[in-house]
């Protein structure tokens, strides 16, 4: 005879387990198809500019200011800037396609600066102003002091 209190599960129509479904992973796939175009969204704005040219343009003012405070006279020019050494040399800083070049004495080739726009040189009473346009459209101004 058969123990009445054992129950065969095997056979109970009421079988509960908790597992993952068919229904489970169409909704886990459905959410993910719905957010991945918000996250990829999300990431590409929260991308910053390069901050390579942030950084390329701050060291450029840097030498700049250290070119300026050695020169003994300026030359402003609206896409030019001279700067007359102590040791009578002139350096000329100018636009060369889309880079910003230092020539002295208008020979050599030394690259300050890459991925440029435009570069503007405007005379203040105390110095002077450089405005730097990049080709991803960012302008960039500093104001240089000359102590002659």
């Amino acid at each position: 005879m058969l123990n009445k209190q054992m129950k065969n599960y095997a056979f109970t129509p009421y079988h509960r387990e908790s597992g993952f479904t068919l229904v489970t992973t169409l909704i886990a796939i459905g959410i993910l198809a719905f957010s991945i175009p918000f996250v990829s969204y999300v990431l590409r704005d929260a991308s910053t500019v390069n901050s390579n040219t942030h950084l390329s343009v701050g060291q450029f003012f840097i030498f700049m200011r250290n070119e300026v405070m050695q020169a003994q006279e300026l030359k402003i020019y609206p896409n030019q800037l001279k700067l007359m050494m102590q040791n009578g040399e002139e350096a000329t800083f100018a636009m060369y396609g889309s880079l910003v070049r230092r020539q002295v004495d208008n020979t050599g080739h030394e690259i300050y600066l890459r991925d440029v726009k435009n570069i503007s040189f405007s005379p203040l009473p105390y110095g002077l102003l450089i405005t730097v346009t990049t080709i991803e459209g960012e302008q960039y101004d500093k104001e240089i002091i000359f102590y002659p």
